[in-house]
């Protein structure tokens, strides 16, 4: 054969061949190593994050209780638009976020405070951040114990002072244990995003207070026209982290009520739990994973808006 009659790309004098093989040794020796450490958490994230996916989206589509799986189309769907405990779930879910109208505020004005030069401020940081530390369900064990309503220590202090004159039902009536929970955990994840906060109060240039200070700006207004504004982009970080937790969160109600009394402390993610693991009713993987696709979806445009209407914080 003639050599003007191999293919371009087979001739061993091809301009593109010969400049990708000089290219490549080349690439893979200044970005290689950067490409291999990112390789495990690749792999990682495939196995843990879009494999689950992946098997949620088939199973909306059968009833499979762990035993025989059946397809049933669009079944679970239906079943979900009529099922009156997820949207209760749901609606609960948004009442639970609300907490965060406590938290931030309260790990916002220790964080002002920390971010001064008072004495023992790191000591106070590690108290605040112990909370947090501490795993949720040795935590939700220990409230337990102290809120049960027939032998809680809670219950036994007020009696012994004489404040109440029987015990309160802390995790038996409704309104008290959601209540409770949210409590809770806004206690325990206070002190996390306090840190947030010193890390963004940290970041701003000490000249600005020092011009501040001439100018007469001090107390309130230093936090008003200069902290807040200068810390726009890590605030915008810390309220959708903040917000996405709560949605995507069972608290303590797990351990404390398990839902009850009456699902009054179920929220959406216990029941997509229950779904799964059983509880109140049976397990049927199917329509758990149903369930978990459409909060899914609704938290990703619940994060879509929230990034809309928070787009002027997120400035240079």
């Amino acid at each position: 054969m003639k050599p003007s009659a191999i293919p371009a790309s087979n001739r061993s004098d091809d301009p593109n061949r010969m400049r990708w093989t000089q290219i490549a040794p080349r690439f893979f020796k200044k970005h290689g190593h950067a490409y291999l450490m990112l390789l495990v958490p690749v792999i990682f994230f495939a196995l843990f994050s879009v494999y689950p996916v992946i098997w949620a989206l088939k199973y909306v589509f059968y009833y499979y209780d762990g035993y025989e799986l059946h397809y049933t189309g669009l079944t679970n769907f239906k079943r979900l638009l009529n099922d009156t405990v997820f949207w209760k779930s749901l609606g609960k879910q948004a009442i639970f976020s609300l907490k965060i109208f406590i938290e931030l505020p309260l790990a916002f004005t220790l964080a002002l405070i920390l971010h001064t030069r008072m004495r023992g401020k790191n000591f106070f940081r590690a108290i605040f951040i112990m909370p947090y530390i501490i795993p949720g369900s040795t935590m939700a064990l220990i409230f337990y114990v102290l809120l049960n309503p027939y032998n809680g220590e809670l219950n036994r202090m007020l009696l012994s002072l004489g404040w109440i004159d029987k015990p309160v039902q802390f995790l038996t009536d409704d309104r008290l244990a959601f209540l409770s929970g949210m409590m809770i955990d806004a206690w325990q994840f206070f002190g996390v995003n306090m840190l947030f906060f010193l890390v963004g109060l940290s970041s701003i240039p000490k000249d600005v207070y020092e011009s501040a200070d001439i100018d007469g700006a001090t107390g309130f207004k230093r936090v008003r026209y200069i902290a807040l504004p200068m810390m726009g982009r890590i605030l915008q970080v810390i309220l959708f982290l903040s917000m996405l937790n709560t949605l995507k969160s069972m608290g303590p109600y797990l351990v404390l009520t398990d839902g009850g009394p009456n699902h009054a402390t179920e929220v959406t993610f216990l029941y997509i739990f229950h779904q799964f693991f059983g509880g109140r009713s049976s397990v049927n993987y199917g329509y758990g994973a149903t369930v978990a696709v459409v909060t899914a979806v609704f938290l990703l445009i619940v994060s879509i808006i929230y990034f809309r209407l928070t787009k002027r914080m997120d400035y240079h």
